[in-house]
């Protein structure tokens, strides 16, 4: 895993996802591709935030890859959200790494970007989780409903 340099295809699988208010936020009309896709990991929930946190495993994360129309131009919004400042900037929530990704339409692999959570706190009393063992975030919240 290294830290990102250049524009790249985007994998989300959390409030970035189509559907989730933070899409509406940031990639609404700006998606030039969004497939299917998985990479390896672990996602959970985090209860008191509402959101999900990827850390590594062994299992599939799953969500959409998405190529942005003007990278330069939603990066920054994306970083906001995710509480993203820069490599190995003690105040990341999320650091955005370079991982590899498998689109579920091809089967092809290719390295995206990926938002993956930085504290060591999940199930902590301050940061309890749910684990997803299925490996969506987009499936527990649709059964939540």
């Amino acid at each position: 895993m290294i830290e990102p340099k250049s524009p790249r295809k985007m994998f989300v699988y959390g409030t970035l996802m189509k559907g989730f208010y933070n899409y509406d936020k940031a990639l609404v009309g700006q998606e030039a591709s969004m497939v299917p896709a998985r990479t390896r990991g672990k996602v959970f929930h985090m209860v008191n935030r509402g959101y999900p946190a990827m850390k590594q495993g062994d299992g599939w994360v799953y969500g959409e890859l998405v190529e942005l129309k003007d990278f330069a131009a939603v990066i920054d919004i994306m970083d906001d959200i995710e509480g993203y400042h820069g490599p190995e900037d003690p105040r990341n929530e999320y650091a955005r790494l370079l991982l590899p990704v498998e689109n579920l339409e091809s089967g092809e692999t290719e390295e995206a970007y990926v938002y993956y959570y930085v504290p060591d706190d999940l199930g902590t009393p301050d940061n309890p989780v749910i684990e997803l063992e299925h490996g969506s975030w987009r499936t527990f919240m649709e059964e939540k409903k």
